[in-house]
């Protein structure tokens, strides 16, 4: 995990984390490695105060980690600790429900018998107040584009996805005996679908859980859109990091739709919006 001044977000997700755990009972356990990236709000101390059955270690950060480098601090420290059947991704804004446990050691169980390794098993999550799905497994269904479509959770089956957010995913140790962890070059986010979809073309099933596994609240609307020059230089960066190391064939085109979005913004959208919109290739399901 890591977080930044979001001390009541933070508190929640691991009280959440202790009450399941606490509800199924069935001698599971894990140790937390937090890195608290700079915060101000007293979300450190918050933590210590609370009386945790799970070790707890909290691990400082540069402020200037973000998403991914304050990731790669607390995974690096986890693995140096060792002796782990695997990582598990959480957002501190994401709160596991109690079924996430069984399905976990499901979806372990599911991947030996079927597939004859661990792999990686994705959460799904929903928004608290409508239910609607906000982040979990998906598939490209355009390879022009890269357009996706979320596997949403069918409350029966394991269905396989290419890719996932990382809000609440679990990586066996066996992937990252092959995988390594996150590219230490993205910005803030990216290394979560960047991972996923590298482990999948290197032949590690990915497993959707069969029923949502946490809550927790789309934060990302409007900020896609922003056109400042700052945000697109990043997220020109990370596109173009995705593109050379999972779909490198998109490279030339990465290069000119940047281009066309910074020279000129509206016909670079516009061309943008067209290829969202071209036909996807069939799927085998």
């Amino acid at each position: 995990m890591t977080c930044f001044n979001r001390k009541n977000k933070t508190l929640r997700c691991l009280t959440a984390l202790q009450e399941g755990l606490e509800k199924i009972g069935n001698g599971l356990s894990l140790s937390v490695f937090l890195t608290d990236d700079g915060c101000s709000d007293g979300t450190a101390d918050a933590i210590r105060e609370q009386d945790f059955h799970f070790p707890m270690h909290i691990l400082p950060g540069t402020g200037n980690l973000y998403w991914n480098g304050g990731m790669i601090n607390s995974w690096k420290a986890a693995m140096a600790e060792g002796g782990f059947d695997g990582y598990l991704w959480l957002n501190d804004d994401t709160y596991a429900l109690p079924e996430f446990w069984e399905d976990l050691v499901a979806a372990d169980a599911y991947s030996v018998a079927t597939y004859g390794k661990h792999g990686i098993y994705v959460g799904s999550t929903k928004d608290a107040e409508t239910g609607a799905f906000t982040y979990g497994g998906f598939n490209y269904v355009n390879q022009i584009s890269l357009l996706d479509h979320f596997i949403v959770p069918d409350g029966k089956t394991f269905q396989t996805c290419q890719a996932a957010h990382g809000n609440i995913t679990y990586v066996s140790s066996e992937v990252v005996e092959k995988m390594g962890i996150f590219c230490e070059k993205y910005w803030h986010g990216g290394s979560d679908h960047d991972y996923t979809y590298l482990a999948h073309k290197a032949g590690f099933p990915l497993l959707v859980l069969p029923n949502y596994s946490a809550i927790c609240q789309n934060d990302h609307h409007g900020k896609e859109g922003s056109k400042s020059p700052y945000t697109q230089k990043k997220r020109f960066h990370n596109n173009l990091l995705f593109n050379r190391r999972c779909f490198p064939w998109r490279v030339p085109f990465v290069f000119v739709s940047g281009y066309l979005k910074t020279t000129f913004p509206k016909l670079g959208y516009g061309i943008y919006r067209v290829l969202r919109k071209a036909p996807a290739k069939r799927q085998n399901r």
